[in-house]
């Protein structure tokens, strides 16, 4: 059945439904009262005790009739009644300097309503939400409240869109793209509900549903590149935004969703993506200018996340109590305070870094590294384990290779300070006495090797070798010399310093460079053993009966002496030796490395994969996140006087949410965790009719409820409430689900209507609130400018990633205090969607600001769609839309020989139905008239004209600036 067929025949059914719904015309307090005393009385006379003039409450039953400002049933005895109908100025209520003025129906209503009793009612959206019978057997409930509606207002529902119209638009909805050609063309074969149905589920899973919808969420969490204020610097926070694209596209659910962005760190065994999802309240914004304050600026960003938090979840203005109790909404100053205790935990301190961060790895990079420390884990398990013929081999090549190095054995040994120095049997000498805070030693040795081409020293600390000094750091300077029998000392030159450990500014080299100032140290490695190895500058033959003598200085006064030392020499090739820990040159670790096919083949293997995981681990982001404090570093709270962080009340507030609106659970902490479960706990009123009512707005213009920033007193009535309702419990009950929720609207009729405006509608209904038309408005800042490049061919379709630089005018982005510069992309980054341009808070893409797109500076609920001259410029000249009329000139003339079926391919890329006569006749008018000279189509002259057939670039052009091509069908 069509849809025309079954809305016709629900009407005959509903003109008696519409009257059940009469009712709708009697008095109602929430939406016919309410709004009249928000915005004229409840500034004088409402909640805040501190702004209330002579002691009359009128935002409450018993405050009202307190004071006899109402006398229910009486109007001539009600003081209410009676001031706002005086004709006296001085008792005219509101006063005429006031601004307010009320209307001969709005005191006739006040009279009505006291004439009936003056009753008062709990505001509609702080009542939680149920489900409604739909007031008819319609397949899709969003039909049978939208047609309830309609029939009330004696106006009739539009026939379904054509299928080119409606798959556009729904295309447009669900993916901010435009359907392919073969989609629409199959599709216009058969426009089934079921064919659509398998449409709309397609597009569900496609990735580009969710970098369109996360483009909605990404206003709301005040997302940017840079840190805002005054030096506005680059940010990397980008993983966040891939982050809420993959939840999207992943359908998690919103409460889920929730918890992870408000305290995914507080979560048991909390994985990286639930850290990473808390980067929705680091967007908030960093002054890195000198001199400024960093608490005042961390108390702002914790205001700004509890003022976003609850415009975000619930619609409430909770900004309004930050410097007094809320003038119209339930909502003292303590109850701001109070939910600001819960957000004032943070390890954040408006710090230049953006501290703390958490490494995000992209899932390449996950899956990346994953490999390579799986493939280095199996290297170390196959070392750990041994071959089973590795001990034998190393016995074996170890008695066939004598050790490297054979210590000298000490002949005589002194202190200059006359400490005891004594020579153990393994030749290692050891201090004994009271340390002195400076000493010189000379020790005389025997070589055994008679042909030396290197020395090694060896430095032992007490739990090495036993002392009765605690051991720690060292400087040593030494000089060695040749001591024959008959002749002078001969001195020996040493080079080629080398040592297992170096403190820094104090390399082994010092300690032979002859300068008493300088010498080798190890502090940071002072409690272990340590080598340093020294080459003879050539090799020296030892005479009969000759011997060696070291000079060892320790000049520093603050008793940096060596514990206990052995000096060794070898005749090996110094090319060969290294400071390691075994100084024989035999250790099995040697024999692991280097010797032994199978584990020497491993240890090669190894440091290549370290490197790759290293160079890996180099690339990965780090993003800002949020971090509870420890308890013994938890801040207390207390309210701020006026708003002023310097001027705080004593009390210690409790962690709490507004008291109007329930209370934590008990049976957890008041943290971050307990407040995102309270958000979407059932019993909360607000969460889902907003989110539902957020949805609503995107796909037909304006929501229910068309303040979506506010929910409270001072927001529109919804025009639907059943249905608002109805959707919301759904929506909750059915787990939250965005892609379930966005089918149900996409499959009813009301969705599916035509969008061509009827005088009756337009007089009846102008702004199509009751929609008895489809929905029909500008495309956002993003669509239009990927709807060009998809249409065109142009569009780089890769999910995620860094931030892109597509072309700007020169000049239009001014950094003061940053190197970064914009160039103008030249790869595919120049064509990759909007949603992945870098955003600058101080200087956002022009051509995105002049179609409303926000900053990222503060929280954006909805974009106020605005019509100006500037938007014609950005679409007539931004490079992207002159590449994308080239790119798509050039898909025009390959896809005919026939001027008019290129020109009608070129209309259908765009548009998806196909031109009429009178729309190709004046195209081809417009190919003509241009010739050789493409500005005569309009192509700005400023240009670097392209090549290609101007004519067609020139249609191209057009088509792409056309009201409809900007506009949602």
């Amino acid at each position: 059945m069509t849809f025309k067929n079954l809305t016709f025949n629900l009407l005959a059914s509903l003109l008696v439904v519409a009257s059940s719904h009469a009712e709708e015309s009697s008095l109602n307090y929430s939406r016919d009262i309410r709004p009249i005393l928000t915005e004229n009385c409840f500034a004088c006379h409402g909640p805040d005790e501190d702004a209330r003039e002579g002691d009359l409450r009128l935002d409450s039953f018993e405050g009202a009739t307190e004071a006899d400002a109402i006398v229910p049933g009486k109007p001539e005895k009600s003081e209410l009644i009676a001031r706002i109908e005086t004709s006296d100025q001085d008792d005219l209520m509101p006063p005429p300097d006031s601004g307010h003025t009320l209307t001969p129906v709005q005191k006739k209503l006040l009279r009505d309503w006291v004439t009936s009793g003056g009753e008062y009612a709990t505001h509609w959206s702080f009542t939680p939400p149920t489900k409604a019978t739909p007031p008819n057997d319609s397949p899709n409930p969003i039909d049978a409240f939208i047609l309830a509606k309609i029939a009330q207002a004696e106006l009739t529902p539009s026939p379904q869109a054509d299928p080119a119209q409606l798959i556009r638009r729904v295309s447009l909805d669900l993916t901010g793209l435009p359907p392919t050609l073969e989609d629409a063309e199959k599709f216009a074969a058969n426009p089934s509900p079921e064919a659509f149905r398998a449409y709309v589920d397609r597009l569900l899973q496609s990735p580009a549903y969710g970098e369109h919808w996360a483009r909605m969420w990404l206003d709301l969490a005040r997302y940017a590149d840079t840190k805002g204020y005054e030096k506005d610097l680059p940010r990397t926070i980008w993983r966040y935004r891939d982050w809420v694209i993959d939840a999207l596209n992943a359908d998690m659910p919103y409460d889920e969703f929730t918890l992870h962005q408000l305290a995914g760190d507080l979560l048991p065994n909390a994985t990286t993506d639930q850290i990473l999802a808390t980067a929705f309240h680091r967007n908030t914004m960093t002054n890195d200018e000198g001199g400024t304050d960093d608490e005042e600026f961390r108390v702002a960003a914790v205001k700004d996340r509890v003022d976003t938090t609850m415009q975000v979840w619930m619609g409430l203005t909770m900004a309004c109590a930050k410097c007094h109790t809320h003038k119209y909404d339930p909502i003292s100053i303590e109850d701001y305070y109070s939910t600001f205790a819960i957000f004032n935990q943070t390890a954040d301190h408006d710090r230049s870094d953006d501290a703390p961060h958490l490494p995000t790895p992209t899932k390449a990079q996950s899956e990346e590294l994953t490999q390579l420390e799986k493939g280095l884990a199996e290297i170390d398990k196959s070392l750990a384990q041994k071959p089973a013929d590795f001990d034998a081999d190393f016995a074996t090549w170890k008695s066939q290779n004598p050790p490297a190095w054979k210590p000298v054995t000490m002949t005589a040994f002194e202190s200059n300070s006359g400490i005891t120095l004594e020579s153990r049997a393994d030749q290692i000498l050891v201090a004994r006495g009271t340390k002195p805070a400076e000493d010189t030693w000379t020790l005389t040795v025997t070589p055994s090797d008679q042909s030396i081409t290197a020395l090694r020293l060896d430095v032992f600390q007490p739990d090495e070798i036993p002392s009765d000094w605690k051991g720690g750091n060292f400087t040593i300077d030494f000089s060695l010399e040749l001591l024959t029998e008959g002749q002078p000392p001969q001195s020996i030159k040493l080079k080629n310093a080398r040592a297992g450990y170096e403190q820094k500014d104090w390399p082994a080299r010092n300690a032979i460079d002859g300068k008493k100032t300088t010498g080798w140290a190890v502090g940071g490695n002072d409690t272990k053993q340590n080598v340093a190895l020294f080459d003879l500058d050539q090799t020296l033959t030892i005479p009969p009966n000759a011997k060696l003598r070291f000079n060892l200085t320790f000049p520093y006064k603050n008793h940096l002496i060596i514990t206990s030392l052995r000096f060794s020499t070898t005749s090996a090739n110094p090319a060969t030796l290294s400071p390691e820990l075994d100084f024989t040159g035999t250790s099995e670790a040697h024999f692991a490395q280097d010797i032994h096919p199978f584990t020497s083949a491993l240890h090669q293997q190894k440091p290549a994969l370290e490197k790759q995981i290293a160079a890996i681990k180099k690339q990965i982001p780090s993003t800002p996140v949020l971090r509870e404090l420890p308890a013994n570093q938890q801040r207390k709270t207390h309210v701020h006087l006026r708003g002023n962080f310097l001027d705080q009340a004593k009390d210690n507030l409790t962690p709490q949410v507004p008291a109007a609106f329930g209370a934590l659970s008990a049976d957890t902490p008041p943290d971050r965790a307990a407040f995102a479960r309270w958000l979407c706990a059932p019993e909360n009123p607000l969460t889902a009719r907003v989110m539902v009512n957020r949805i609503w707005a995107r796909l037909f213009g304006t929501g229910f409820v068309e303040t979506e920033e506010d929910f409270g007193l001072q927001g529109s009535y919804p025009t639907h409430p059943e249905l608002l309702d109805w959707l919301a419990v759904d929506y909750r009950e059915g787990g939250w689900k965005l892609k379930s929720l966005l089918r149900t609207i996409a499959l009813s009729s009301t969705y599916q209507q035509t969008s061509k405006v009827t005088s009756l509608g337009l007089e009846k209904d102008p702004a199509n609130r009751l929609l008895a038309r489809g929905p029909r408005f500008r495309l956002s800042a993003e669509a239009i400018r990927d709807q060009a490049l998809a249409s065109s061919g142009l569009l780089t379709q890769r999910t995620g990633g860094p931030s892109v630089f597509p072309p700007q005018p020169n000049g239009v982005w001014k950094t003061t205090y940053s190197t970064l510069k914009w160039v103008n992309a030249t790869d595919e980054n120049r064509y990759r969607r909007g949603l992945y341009t870098f955003l600058k808070r101080t200087s956002p893409h022009p051509a995105m600001s002049a179609f409303d797109a926000g900053s990222g500076e503060i929280c954006q609920i909805r974009r106020i769609r605005t019509n100006t001259p500037l938007q014609s410029l950005i679409t007539l000249n931004d490079p992207a839309f002159l590449e994308a009329a080239v790119a798509l000139s050039q898909k025009m003339s390959e896809s005919h020989n026939d001027l008019t079926a290129q020109i009608s391919h070129g209309f259908q890329r765009v548009l998806i139905r196909k031109p009429n006569d009178r729309e190709l006749q004046r195209l081809a008018q417009l190919y003509h008239d241009v010739g050789p000279d493409l500005t005569e189509g309009g192509f700005p002259k400023s240009a670097s004209l392209p090549d290609g057939d101007p004519g067609l670039i020139a249609v191209a052009h057009i088509i792409l600036n056309l009201d409809e091509a900007l506009t949602k069908p």
